[in-house]
C-alpha cells in the first residue's frame, strides 16, 4: 500500500507534531480536532516552527510554504474518509479513544490503516473496537514529535506484518528511527 494522505486526530502538541512531520516528509495531512480555536492552534504552532526555521537559514521559505500547504485542517472526521492512514493523538482516555476508532471505522475506506500514539492504552483493546484489527497499530511518537527520532511502532495481537512493515516504512520517510514491539495487553 503506498501511503499519500495522513489523517492526523488531535491538534494539541503531539498531533500538531506528528502532521508537522507528516507534511514535511511530502504527505498530504488533514489535521481534525473537535474545535475550530484548536486546530487554529495547532496550525498557527506549526507555523511558528516553521518560520523560525526559516529565520535561522535552516528552512527555505518556498519549501515553509509547501509544508504548510500539505496541511488541511477541520473539525469534520468525514474529511479522513480517504487517509490512507489515520494516526490519532488525543487525550490518553481509553473510551475517547475508542469512540473516535469506531467512528472513524464506518467513515474511512476499508483499506486505511489506524495508528494510535497511545503510550499506555493496548493496541489490542483498541482495535478490537474495529473491524479491522490487522491494519490497527500503535505509532508513538516521543515529543516533541517534531525534534525527536524514535517512534515506538506497536504490533497488537492482531496487527497484520504488512500493517507494521508499512508503519514502519512511514516512519522512516518520516526521518524517524522504528523500533517494533509488541503490545501486552
Amino acid at each position: 500500500m503506498n501511503i499519500q494522505k495522513i489523517g492526523v486526530i488531535g491538534a494539541g502538541t503531539m498531533g500538531c507534531g506528528i502532521a508537522q512531520v507528516a507534511a514535511q516528509s511530502g504527505y498530504e495531512v488533514v489535521l481534525k480536532d473537535v474545535k475550530e480555536e484548536y486546530v487554529k492552534a495547532g496550525f498557527a504552532k506549526i507555523k511558528e516552527r516553521l518560520v523560525k526555521r526559516t529565520g535561522e537559514g535552516k528552512l527555505g521559505i518556498l519549501e515553509k510554504d509547501r509544508i504548510l500547504s500539505n496541511i488541511k485542517t477541520t473539525t469534520s472526521l468525514e474529511e479522513c474518509r480517504n487517509a490512507d492512514l489515520v494516526i490519532e493523538a488525543v487525550v490518553e482516555k481509553e473510551d475517547i479513544k475508542k469512540h473516535i476508532f469506531k467512528e472513524l471505522d464506518t467513515i474511512c475506506n476499508d483499506e486505511t490503516i489506524f495508528a494510535s500514539n497511545t503510550s499506555s492504552i493496548s493496541i489490542t483493546r483498541l482495535a478490537k473496537i474495529t473491524k479491522r484489527p490487522e491494519r490497527f497499530a500503535g505509532m508513538h511518537f516521543m515529543n516533541p514529535a517534531y525534534a525527536m527520532k524514535l517512534v515506538e511502532v506497536v504490533k497488537g495481537m492482531h496487527t497484520s506484518d504488512e500493517t507494521v512493515n508499512i508503519i514502519t516504512a512511514v516512519a522512516g520517510i518520516m526521518g524517524k528511527i522504528p523500533v517494533v514491539v509488541n503490545d501486552f495487553p
